[in-house]
């Protein structure tokens, strides 16, 4: 492929879940062109073990000028643009490989304590609020799996020497997952679990706008910054009429 190339990663269904959103929106963007940027978009591992050799070889085939990585957050109101990933393990849920890691046991060893999302958060937000979709800032992307590939991403990059912007976008529940929720719910009648779910939620092609609207964002940073590069000047015989 060529010309610029930026990466979105989806997490796989998680949790006894049968669907994610965060994979579910992947085949709407993959071969997406923004501002002359191609978008090519993977689906990743929920694996605790898996995703910190996973994610830095994505980077290292690709060299994308822009990482966007999306992820589900169960309960979530609202588009959350996370900000800071810590060097933390602390699985309330085991990953689908049943690894729980408890404790804060550290993703990389020896790694900084943190690591700041290097994309302009604040304009994420607001491209996204453009589209009418509720969205805000987050300081803390958890200690599961979300958390994990922000750190892995924004290390990789660094590794390589790459000024890509990178963040983490953590999605809402979709409203066919909060119907699933309350059927496995109704199979117990009498008991908690047959109680109405009461879980805000959002239609894909809702955050699927928003997802475009947020890699639009991310396009006109990697060109501010210089993470796409400049076009070739031009020779003599190609300004000819």
């Amino acid at each position: 492929m060529t010309g610029p190339v930026a990466l979105v990663t989806g997490s796989k269904p998680f949790a006894g879940l049968p669907t994610n959103p965060a994979e579910l929106l992947l085949p709407f963007l993959d071969g997406m062109m923004v501002d002359g940027i191609t978008i090519i978009a993977r689906a990743t591992p929920v694996s605790r073990t898996g995703l910190p050799d996973h994610l830095p070889a994505l980077v290292a085939e690709h060299r994308p000028v822009f990482v966007l990585a999306l992820g589900l957050a169960l309960g979530a109101p609202d588009i959350r643009i996370e900000t800071i990933a810590v060097n933390a393990c602390h699985f309330a849920i085991p990953d689908n490989e049943g690894v729980r890691p408890l404790g804060g046991e550290p993703i990389e060893p020896g790694g900084p304590a943190a690591r700041m999302a290097s994309w302009d958060a604040g304009a994420v937000v607001e491209a996204i609020l453009a589209q009418d979709i509720p969205a805000r800032r987050s300081f803390h992307a958890g200690t599961h799996l979300c958390n994990l590939t922000l750190y892995t991403y924004l290390g990789a990059l660094e590794a390589l020497g790459l000024a890509s912007p990178c963040g983490f976008l953590h999605l809402p529940y979709l409203p066919e997952q909060i119907v699933w929720l309350m059927r496995q719910r109704g199979n117990q009648p009498g008991s908690a679990q047959s109680s109405p779910l009461e879980l805000p939620s959002m239609a894909l092609e809702t955050q699927l706008t928003a997802v475009r609207a947020a890699l639009g964002a991310l396009a006109r940073q990697a060109i501010a910054c210089g993470a796409v590069p400049a076009s070739p000047p031009l020779s003599s015989e190609e300004l000819l009429p």
